[in-house]
């Protein structure tokens, strides 16, 4: 039961991050869509809003690996 719950404290976070960066992605390529000449500003809020996403797995891989050792 201890190794599904860290597998489930991995793999949440992981999936929520994927799902996020996803529509991260499509919102960028509609937003480029509408306005090519934008792409350095558009590839700059894009990235910044994928490093934040990411930031939320890394904790939940941080978190899932502090609960199985305490």
């Amino acid at each position: 039961m201890n190794e599904l719950a860290f597998g489930l404290a991995y793999a949440l976070p992981a999936l929520g991050a994927a799902i996020g960066i996803g529509i991260i992605g499509g919102g960028a390529l509609n937003a480029l869509g509408r306005n090519p000449e934008k792409l350095s500003d558009i590839r700059t809020l894009m990235i910044t809003a994928i490093v934040f996403a990411d930031s939320l797995a890394i904790i939940g891989i941080i978190v899932a690996i502090i609960a199985k050792f305490i």
